[in-house]
């Protein structure tokens, strides 16, 4: 495909990724502004609908979101051909932005059922976020060879 159909493809992915990830959260602002929704426990009195209904419309976010990294993949990887798995590394890279919205978005709904254990949820997070980085990091070094040739070329452009 051409790098002008490669980019349009991207773009179309990612205006969709956004009118989903807007309806989402226009559902889950509504949702909280609901005054029965505040006083009314769900699982226990630790639990309020409202917050239990903001993790669910969290998880179809971080759902939505990764599945525009996996849908983007093939687009990025043309875009960048001069990265080897470029569309895998951009996969890595939307994991990580994921893991990091979904750590502070569950929060409110895992923390009261955790008290003095905060530390095993802030530590899946970290380890699983310390696994898509190592996979990113492994993934730039094994690309460093082509990306430095296509930089060296991009800066002498009258090169021999």
């Amino acid at each position: 495909m051409e790098k002008k159909e490669l980019l349009r493809s991207l773009l179309v992915k990612a205006v969709k990724t956004l009118v989903v990830l807007f309806s989402l959260f226009a559902a889950g602002w509504f949702v909280d502004q609901l005054p029965f929704a505040r006083a009314l426990p769900f699982i226990s009195p630790k639990l309020p609908v409202s917050v239990f209904l903001d993790a669910v419309v969290s998880a179809l976010a971080v759902a939505a979101f990764v599945g525009f990294g996996a849908e983007a993949a093939v687009p990025v990887a043309g875009l960048l051909d001069f990265v080897p798995k470029a569309g895998e590394l951009f996969g890595n890279l939307v994991r990580i932005a994921a893991l990091l919205f979904a750590y502070y978005a569950f929060q409110a709904a895992v923390f009261p059922f955790i008290e003095g254990f905060e530390w095993v949820y802030q530590s899946c997070f970290l380890g699983l976020t310390l696994f898509f980085l190592a996979r990113a990091g492994l993934q730039v070094y094994g690309a460093s060879e082509e990306i430095g040739r296509f930089l060296l070329a991009a800066l002498q452009p009258y090169g021999k």
